[in-house]
């Protein structure tokens, strides 16, 4: 399941980038056999619990995996709606708003594509070292959606005409940088399979406010 949505995240970015009809279209038939995948987990988890009574680490393992499934689902659910604003954007006027945010749609989209394929081999290979590096990868993806943001206000001011197109940006923006999330939440798991420390809201615990959960 987290192959194939780190690959639905990256057939969607390409999808986004090169206005290509055909990656999107296999990112949404591909998307039922994500939310598959989920319901055989989850039933799989159920059945564990109910009939092995799993203790300590095997309990441990049965939770951060039911955890990680729920955000892969809804990264998936992400790419699904990026593969359909690709699809979309094609028909928009060449100077609107997903061309003139290309660098930036570009640049969000490395880092969550990134960011889901290194999240999803530390879940693979249950590495909690790289939490770090999916956590970083994640707030420069949080940092590249503000300026994108700011930038897309200003098209909204003086083109009026693209008012629809730039709310349609906006959103294809919204989920690269939820994508970033739940990656993170993802690593956040892996190192609660691994050592058990559930680190989810050590930011708010330190005092650092914390962004709205993507839990």
């Amino acid at each position: 399941m987290g192959a194939l949505v780190a690959e639905q995240v990256q057939t969607a970015v390409l999808a986004l980038l090169e206005s290509d009809a055909d990656s999107a279209e296999l990112v949404l038939r591909r998307e039922q056999q994500v939310n598959a995948y989920q319901t055989e987990i989850e039933a799989e988890s159920f059945r564990l619990l109910a009939q092995q009574a799993p203790v300590a680490s095997d309990l441990r393992t049965v939770l951060a995996i039911s955890r990680a499934v729920t955000d892969l689902e809804r990264a998936g659910d992400e790419s699904k709606k990026i593969a359909r604003f690709a699809h979309s954007s094609a028909a928009h006027v060449t100077d609107g708003p997903s061309r003139v945010m290309h660098k930036s749609l570009r640049h969000m989209a490395e880092l969550a594509s990134e960011a889901m394929r290194v999240a999803v081999d530390a879940l693979e290979r249950g590495d909690a070292t790289v939490a770090h590096d999916v956590a970083r990868l994640d707030r420069e993806l949080d940092q590249e959606f503000e300026a994108a943001l700011r930038q897309l206000m200003t098209v909204a001011m003086e083109r009026h005409r693209l008012l629809k197109a730039v709310f349609d940006t906006v959103f294809a923006l919204k989920s690269l940088e939820r994508i970033g999330d739940h990656a993170k939440n993802v690593a956040e798991h892996v190192v609660f399979l691994v050592s058990g420390a559930d680190v989810r809201h050590a930011a708010a615990r330190r005092g650092v406010p914390a962004r709205e959960s993507q839990h």
